[in-house]
């Protein structure tokens, strides 16, 4: 029997993390026998942990190509119903997420989309300053929808969709869910925001975390500016590492201390110094965006 919904999980060197989430999959409240689960292997060896307990609806293919993008586009090929939910393999889906997500998607049309939450936690028992900056700055889930566009930590999307879009690009390692979306919002595929289809994803603890996220990011508008699908910022531009949007922002955000404001706002200062870096690697050296 067809299922009614394929979850797409890409996963690189997170075995321990993947088990996770494949726990909470396996406790949906919607029956298992009704979705399919494909972990898309972004290692380069086609080995799985003996110790990783699949739940039976759920099979592991091995992407080659590297980057998620180039894994979700591979579990594409595999999945074999037409509701398609994506998330990551550091996200705890709520056990609600596919019957919410599935009940959701059919209110809209042929071509529709749905943004679920995407709710950060800290990983240890206080915020840090890096864990701050991305609970303030990334994953707004609601805010992103208002522009076209959602992040794949939890996208819902018919197959229509892609196949009028087309999948995502292969060779990004970041930016490539923005990129697809908004493809996808320009030719009339409509996207809603829904609060009840929610997965919990660890906010990044560490600099160093948020450093590899930055550089990805710097790849991925650095291909867009190449393939001329965004304008080229001015390189002096970046000389100001902390945008007037950012103040603007995290001044406006009510939830934050003093102190934590000031931690938020050397964090960014840092990334901002990174950002240039990395474009300058890409412009006039290298030219090549990494993973990491």
């Amino acid at each position: 029997m067809k299922p009614e919904a394929t979850v797409i999980v890409p996963t690189f060197d997170d075995w321990d993390r993947l088990q996770i989430c494949l726990d909470c999959l396996a406790g949906q409240t919607h029956p298992t026998d009704l979705f399919e689960v494909i972990v898309a292997n972004n290692n380069p060896s086609p080995e799985v942990p003996p110790s990783l307990s699949l739940p039976a609806n759920t099979r592991v293919i091995h992407v080659t190509s590297p980057g998620s993008y180039a894994a979700r586009n591979a579990a594409l090929q595999d999945a074999q119903a037409d509701v398609l939910f994506f998330t990551d393999s550091d996200c705890l889906p709520d056990p609600n997420w596919i019957r919410h997500g599935l009940a959701a998607i059919a209110t809209l049309g042929p071509y529709g989309r749905i943004a679920g939450d995407v709710q950060l936690f800290p990983q240890g028992d206080d915020w840090t300053g890096a864990e701050l900056y991305d609970r303030v700055f990334w994953m707004r889930q609601q805010f992103y929808t208002s522009l076209g566009w959602c992040v794949t930590a939890n996208l819902v999307a018919r197959r229509a969709v892609f196949d009028m879009a087309g999948p995502f690009s292969n060779d990004r390692f970041s930016g490539g869910d923005r990129e697809w979306n908004l493809r996808a919002s320009k030719l009339g595929s409509e996207i809603v925001f829904s609060s009840d289809t929610i997965v919990r994803h660890p906010a990044r603890g560490s600099f160093a975390e948020l450093a590899k996220k930055c550089r990805r990011l710097a790849g991925g508008q650095h291909y867009d500016e190449v393939r001329g699908l965004r304008r080229p910022r001015k390189l002096v531009s970046y000389l100001s590492f902390v945008t007037p949007w950012e103040l603007r922002h995290l001044t406006s955000i009510t939830y934050l201390t003093d102190a934590q404001r000031m931690e938020v706002l050397k964090v960014a200062f840092r990334l901002g110094v990174i950002e240039l870096v990395e474009i300058v690697r890409l412009r006039y050296f290298t030219g090549r965006p990494t993973r990491s």
